[in-house]
C-alpha cells in the first residue's frame, strides 16, 4: 500500500523490529500506540503514520537507505508543516546504546530537529521517554541491580502537580465523580532502565515528573512551561493485558528475569485494572492542545 506523506497527520517513530509470537497477533509498537489513540475518548487530531526507525542490521545497505528515506520523509514533512506532532515507541533496545546507526541518527534527529521546534507535541513512551530524556541531558541506564526489572500491570502514584500546570492534558481524563483527580494509576511496565532526574530546567522548558513508584522515581515527563512541548511514560499505556501477557512470556523465554519474578508479574497483570487507556486520552489530549500551535 502506498503512503501519502503529504497529509498533515501525527508520526508514529516505530523504534524496535517485529516480536516473534506478538507481532503476528497484536502488530508492533507502532500498531499498538495507534490502537491506543484510536481508541480514546477524545479524537485523534490528526490521522497516523508510521515511520519504522529501528533496523536489525547495522551493515544491510537495503535497511540502511530505508532507514535515511525515513528521516528525509521526516525532516520534510516537519518542515512543511504536514507532520503535526511526534511519538516515539518503546524498544528492547538500550536508549544510550553506542555504535549502533539507527540510534545515532535518532539522536541526531531528537537533538538536531524535535528539541529545536516550538509548541509541537513530542510523546515517549518507554524506550522514547528515555532517549528523550537522555538528550534532554537526564542520566539514563540500568536501573539499581535490587531494584531490577520492573514488569507488569504496576501501581503509579501521581505527581498532583500534573493537574496544576497550563492547559494540562491530565485533567480531563483523570477526573473523576466527585470533581477531584486521580492519585494513583495502573498502568503496564517492561523496562530495566530508568531516568534517574528531571531535565535541568532552561529557557525552552521546565519539566515536572508525572509520578514514581518504589522501584523508578521518574515514572514521566511533561513541560511545565516553556515553549518545547514533551510529554513521556515510563510505562506502556498502549499495552492491552493480552499484549503485556504475551511479552512476559516472551522475555521469561528469553531470560530476562527469574521464574519466581515472572509469576510476581503475570500476577499483578493479572489481577490489577490496567488503566492505559486513560493515558491514552492524555495523548490525545496532547496532541490535542498543541497541534497547529507551532511557529512558523
Amino acid at each position: 500500500m502506498t503512503i501519502d506523506y503529504n497529509i498533515n497527520h501525527i508520526a508514529i517513530l516505530v523504534c524496535d523490529t517485529p516480536i516473534e509470537n506478538v507481532t503476528e497477533v497484536f502488530g508492533d509498537f507502532g500498531d499498538n500506540t495507534h490502537d491506543l489513540l484510536k481508541n480514546g475518548q477524545s479524537n485523534l487530531p490528526y490521522p497516523v503514520i508510521k515511520y519504522q526507525v529501528c533496523i536489525e542490521d547495522n551493515k544491510n545497505s537495503k535497511e540502511i537507505t530505508q532507514l535515511k528515506q525515513a528521516y528525509d520523509q521526516l525532516r520534510s514533512g516537519i518542515v512543511v508543516g504536514h507532520i503535526k506532532g511526534i511519538i516515539l515507541t518503546g524498544s528492547r533496545a538500550d536508549s544510550f546504546a553506542e555504535n549502533i546507526l539507527w540510534i545515532t541518527l535518532l539522536d541526531d534527529f531528537i537533538t538536531s530537529v524535535l528539541l529545536d521546534l516550538q509548541n509541537f507535541p513530542i510523546v515517549g513512551i518507554c524506550f522514547g521517554h528515555q532517549i528523550l530524556a537522555k538528550n534532554l541531558n537526564c542520566k539514563v541506564g540500568r536501573n539499581l541491580p535490587e531494584k531490577g526489572w520492573e514488569c507488569g500491570t504496576t501501581v503509579i502514584q501521581l505527581n498532583k502537580d500534573i493537574y496544576t500546570i497550563e492547559n494540562s492534558p491530565f485533567k480531563n481524563p483523570l477526573k473523576i465523580a466527585d470533581g477531584s483527580y486521580l492519585d494513583e494509576l495502573n498502568l503496564v511496565e517492561f523496562h530495566r532502565d530508568i531516568v534517574y532526574g528531571i531535565p535541568p530546567p532552561s529557557s525552552s522548558a521546565k519539566f515536572i515528573t508525572i509520578g514514581s513508584t518504589s522501584k523508578c522515581s521518574i515514572q514521566g515527563l511533561i513541560t511545565e512551561s516553556g515553549p518545547l512541548k514533551v510529554l513521556t511514560f515510563q510505562g506502556h499505556p498502549e499495552f492491552t493485558t493480552p499484549i503485556a501477557k504475551e511479552l512476559l512470556k516472551s522475555d521469561l523465554k528469553n531470560n530476562c528475569f527469574s521464574e519466581e519474578d515472572f509469576e510476581e508479574f503475570y500476577h499483578s497483570t493479572e489481577n490489577l485494572d490496567n488503566q492505559g487507556q486513560l493515558f491514552g486520552d492524555v495523548i490525545n489530549e496532547f496532541l490535542n492542545i498543541h497541534c497547529d500551535t507551532q511557529q512558523e
